[in-house]
């Protein structure tokens, strides 16, 4: 039987509807390639929002709410956005339409663009990201970079932001003077990522400089002639002028400082130090300021230890004070009685016979003293005894008040 004519034609206008169809969707361009670790929505213009769970490819216009978990978005050029509970990202096409322009709206992206650079938008900025970076859309802005280097604009003005520095931009719209230093949290996976060495080389070099500062006096350790004795590096580099060192400053400050400038290769030394303590006095960690200098940890520690060695132990010591008896026993604080014995020389020359030899007798006489049970503290270091028993009075009447005395 013959095929009739209409249904002929019938057909082939179908089979050409459906294979315009399936280009049509063959050609739609790739944006991206979500990645949900958790619970997400993609909603995509003129369609329902879809729940994902798993993987899927975004197109351009596509806007991602993460809300449960982690998620992320691999974009050309081998570069990514990883996104967290609360971010809310948008894959906007860019201007000619070939390339992707992601617009934060909301919450934390973290940009890791170290192939190409990556240009992001949000609500009154632009943004040019080349390496890893942190933005925040809250309240304000907030552009943090990790590695490589970000730009920030908006309207006429422009902000280049170098590596372990941020800036914000408020909802005001004022734009920021300059770039401040990194702030982190020990507690943000992001920061633990790229600072987990420096956040623990802060805590070190912290502890250091406040010990170095609490062995000395008000007036010690705060001098040219100090450090150069201090560091015999100092006292041959021709950099170091006595005009370096900032009496003003607490002496552990410039011992670390110190210790990072000379382990440093970056410039010149005079350039390293005003590099080092411009850094640290605009708020700046020190685990940041030693990154920013490219010196490693174990050096650093390494040349604050050997300047501390020859530093505040002899003030720590102390020598007894004059006239006062040689202790033989430090003080007791828990409530024993302490001995110490000052001794006395007397020197006596006996009566001597004709051709006889003189005769010296030394005599060394004790007198035992006591120091009474709870006694102060006596090291002949007034620093030290001052602070010790104002602990020791403090915890003694904590202790009274709970009963435990």
């Amino acid at each position: 039987m013959t095929t009739p004519r209409w249904a002929t034609a019938v057909a082939a206008g179908l089979l050409l509807a459906l294979g315009a169809a399936g280009c049509s969707r063959s050609s739609t361009p790739v944006a991206g390639r979500l990645t949900v670790d958790g619970q997400a929505e993609v909603i995509r213009p003129g369609e329902e929002r879809r729940e994902v769970t798993g993987s899927r490819d975004l197109s351009p216009g596509d806007r991602v709410r993460v809300r449960q978990g982690t998620a992320v978005i691999r974009l050309p050029d081998d570069r990514r956005l990883e996104l967290r509970m609360g971010t809310d990202v948008e894959l906007q096409p860019a201007a000619g339409g070939r390339s992707i322009r992601p617009m934060v709206m909301g919450g934390d992206l973290l940009v890791v663009a170290d192939g190409s650079p990556l240009a992001l938008g949000a609500e009154g900025a632009d943004m040019v990201v080349q390496g890893d970076a942190r933005v925040s859309r809250g309240v304000a802005l907030l552009v943090a970079v990790y590695e490589g280097k970000a730009d920030l604009r908006a309207g006429d003005s422009s902000l280049a932001i170098p590596a372990l520095r941020q800036a914000a931009l408020p909802p005001t719209g004022q734009f920021p003077a300059k770039a401040t230093p990194l702030e982190y949290s020990a507690g943000d996976s992001w920061d633990q990522r790229y600072l987990s060495a420096t956040i623990e080389l802060t805590n070190q070099l912290n502890a250091r400089s406040q010990g170095f500062t609490a062995q000395l006096g008000p007036t010690e350790g705060r001098s040219f002639n100090y450090f150069r004795d201090l560091f015999p590096r100092l006292a041959s580099e021709p950099g170091f002028t006595a005009s370096l060192v900032n009496p003003s400053r607490l002496p552990g400050e410039t011992l670390v400082g110190a210790a990072i400038t000379l382990e440093g290769t970056r410039g010149t030394f005079a350039e390293r130090w005003a590099q080092v303590f411009t850094f640290r006095d605009e708020g700046a960690a020190w685990g940041l300021v030693a990154l920013d200098q490219g010196v490693r940890a174990a050096p650093a520690i390494e040349a604050i230890e050997r300047g501390i060695s020859r530093g505040p132990t002899q003030f720590a010591e102390g020598p007894p004070p004059t006239g006062t008896p040689n202790s033989l026993a430090p003080p007791s604080r828990s409530g024993a009685t302490t001995t110490t014995v000052a001794t006395r020389a007397t020197t006596t020359t006996a009566p001597r016979r004709p051709n006889q030899p003189v005769t010296t007798t030394t005599t060394v006489a004790t007198t035992p003293t006591t120091v009474a049970p709870g006694g102060p503290l006596n090291t002949g270091s007034p620093l030290i005894d001052e602070t010790i028993n104002s602990l020791v009075d403090t915890l003694t009447g904590l202790l009274r008040s709970l009963g435990q005395l």
